[in-house]
Order: structure tokens, then C-alpha cells, then sequence
């Protein structure tokens, strides 16, 4: 949200497995999604080198977030960000939410 609030727009990424955006439909707005238990190197190869990167997730300390990253700036991403508190800490915040039929791949 920080980045935001500072006028840059990153590029937000949901990591949430297909069954967990099945049991909650609930998105930030804008947000792309990719299966972080899938192949996802070609996948995270199409996101922008030059816009921050923030990634979200619903586990335990932001697990999935954190290895997306990870492999992220393994492949020479540098603005790379898991969201602190995941989706869970967005809502906290009182923050917009959009509701969506559940989909994968970089969209």
C-alpha cells in the first residue's frame, strides 16, 4: 500500500493456490494470479523488470508469497516484494477488495 501512497503503481500478484481463490473469492483490485505450486518460471519471466512486484498470499507468514519472490529475484527481478500480512493484513487495513470468478495463469 505504501508504494501506492507514494504514486507508484506495482504490478500486485495473487499466489494463492486454485483451491484457495476457490474457497475465497476475494482479490485486490487489479491483481494478476499465478499458481506458485505450478511451473511458473515462464509465467513469472513475463512480468515487467522495471515496476515493483508485490506478491500475496493467505499462508502462514506469507510462504507462497515469499518463495515466489524468491524464485523472482533468482531470475535478476530486483523490485520484488511479498506483501507483509498477505491478503489478510490488506482487509485488516480496510482496504478494497473485488470479487472474482477464479482463474490461473499470468492474466
Amino acid at each position: 500500500r505504501s508504494l501506492i501512497e507514494r504514486g507508484k503503481q506495482p504490478v500486485v500478484v495473487d499466489v494463492r493456490s486454485p483451491v484457495a481463490r476457490k474457497a475465497d473469492a476475494r482479490f485486490i483490485p487489479g491483481a494478476l494470479t499465478i499458481d506458485a505450486a505450478a511451473d511458473i518460471d515462464a509465467r513469472l519471466r513475463q512480468l515487467p523488470k522495471d515496476r515493483d512486484i508485490v506478491f500475496y498470499c493467505t499462508c502462514p507468514n506469507e510462504a507462497s508469497a515469499a518463495q515466489v519472490a524468491k524464485k523472482l529475484i533468482e531470475l535478476g527481478y530486483t523490485r520484488v516484494h511479498p506483501l507483509q500480512g498477505g491478503l489478510d493484513a490488506w482487509l485488516a487495513a480496510g482496504h478494497e477488495v473485488e470479487l472474482r470468478p477464479p482463474h490461473s495463469g499470468v492474466t
